[in-house]
């Protein structure tokens, strides 16, 4: 062993137990701030991809906006060519205003070809109860008639109908801001009148509130353009990738804007990265104030070893190995906390994966039935490699002090 390596564990230990008095607290402040720092990311992780895969299953990974003299054909095989692509649904959408029991709402409607859109996307197919709380996305109440909905039918939000009491067969008048009729008293806002056919929920209330599905036909006669479909809703097999692949649609398709999920729902989106750092910064805080702590404990090592520092000096030891013993005293605790935090963050979280010891208050257990836990290894990367740095200088301030210390006046004190 290293002559230097074999003092500065000699330091580290006290007189009566493994480690000095002095170096507990830093320590366990170390392992406190390891742990809870991947705690909170873990959970983090598993609330956005929960939130992500709920606002994709009502909003397309992502979307190209068609312009009138496009060649759909060409767009298509275009498209399709793209190996990342998994299939593609041609949709309408348009910025309507609902009336309902003297309400004024407005709402996006998305024309939709009904039995293509079951094909790859569940949000309007029945689902399964468990313990009569809704744990996934899809038709909660109502039908899914083809031919109804392509008659006059709609499909709303789970919130939209809670909120305004809109329910199952009630009609609703939907007219245009931007279409008008002509008509004997003048000219006229455009108007239809929907059946609700089924009301559906993706267990995001932002998203229920504001998106109503009906027929692309029956949407046809609010669009300003002769086409049946004003965009192309894309999917990938990897929605992650949704923004490096958008980037690659763009360079061939230079005349169509192409926008991905985080683009459309980008409040959301952001607002949840926002929560992420805020939160990591936070406990962050704790490791900075454990190496602060810990800054101190070997500023009073250095002064209580006053006597030893210059004895060892007498011995042979330059100051580069002297400074090496209480550098090697910050990488040695500092392995031991990150080590134990990870441990610890491991045990926990494996224990809340398999028991689910932590379940949600009632009120949002329809969103998050117990804690969600999504374990990404950059993240113990991270934390890892910023608790280790934060540990390693917090030795340095007390090693500078030991390069200004002269050998003979400390063995004369």
């Amino acid at each position: 062993m290293n002559k230097c390596t074999f003092i500065s564990k000699r330091y580290i230990k006290g007189k009566k137990s493994c480690l000095a008095g002095s170096h507990w607290l830093s320590l366990i402040g170390i392992i406190i701030g390891v742990s809870a720092l991947l705690l909170i990311l873990t959970v983090m992780n598993g609330m956005r991809d929960v939130i992500i895969k709920r606002i994709i299953s009502s909003s397309p990974e992502m979307e190209l906006n068609l312009n009138d003299d496009d060649n759909l054909e060409n767009i298509t095989k275009t498209l399709e060519s793209f190996d990342f692509v998994k299939y593609i649904n041609f949709v309408n959408e348009e910025d309507l205003v609902i009336i309902h029991k003297n309400e004024t709402i407005l709402s996006k409607f998305i024309g939709i070809n009904l039995e293509k859109f079951q094909e790859n996307n569940d949000i309007l197919n029945k689902i399964v109860y468990s313990n009569t709380i809704q744990r996934e996305s899809g038709l909660i109440s109502g039908h899914n008639n083809i031919d109804f909905f392509k008659k006059d039918g709609a499909f709303i939000g789970y919130e939209l109908s809670r909120r305004y009491g809109i329910n199952l067969g009630d009609k609703i008048t939907v007219i245009s801001l931007n279409k008008d009729n002509f008509s004997s008293f003048g000219r006229l806002p455009l108007s239809e009148t929907f059946t609700i056919q089924g009301i559906y929920s993706n267990l995001i209330p932002e998203l229920e509130s504001s998106i109503v599905y009906v027929a692309d036909i029956n949407l046809k006669s609010f669009s300003k353009s002769n086409r049946l479909y004003n965009k192309i809703n894309i999917y990938t097999n990897d929605f992650s990738k949704a923004n490096s692949y958008k980037k690659e649609i763009q360079a061939v398709l230079e005349n169509n804007a192409v926008n991905s999920w985080s683009d459309k729902n980008s409040n959301l989106y952001n607002a949840q990265k926002l929560e992420k750092t805020i939160m990591s910064f936070i406990l962050g805080l704790i490791i900075i104030l454990s190496s602060f702590n810990l800054t101190g404990s070997f500023l009073k090592k250095v002064s209580n070893k006053k006597r030893e520092i210059g004895i060892l000096s007498t011995l042979g030891f330059s100051k580069k190995d002297i400074m090496t013993i209480f550098l090697n005293q910050g990488i040695i605790l500092g392995i031991i906390g990150v080590f134990v935090g990870n441990c610890l963050a491991i045990i926990l979280l494996q224990i809340q994966i398999h028991f689910n010891v932590i379940t949600m208050p009632a009120n949002i257990s329809h969103l998050f039935p117990t804690l969600p836990i999504s374990i990404q290894v950059s993240d113990f990367i991270y934390v890892s490699s910023f608790s280790f740095t934060f540990s390693i200088l917090s030795s340095l301030f007390p090693i500078y002090r030991i390069k200004r210390l002269n050998p003979i006046e400390l063995i004369k004190e």
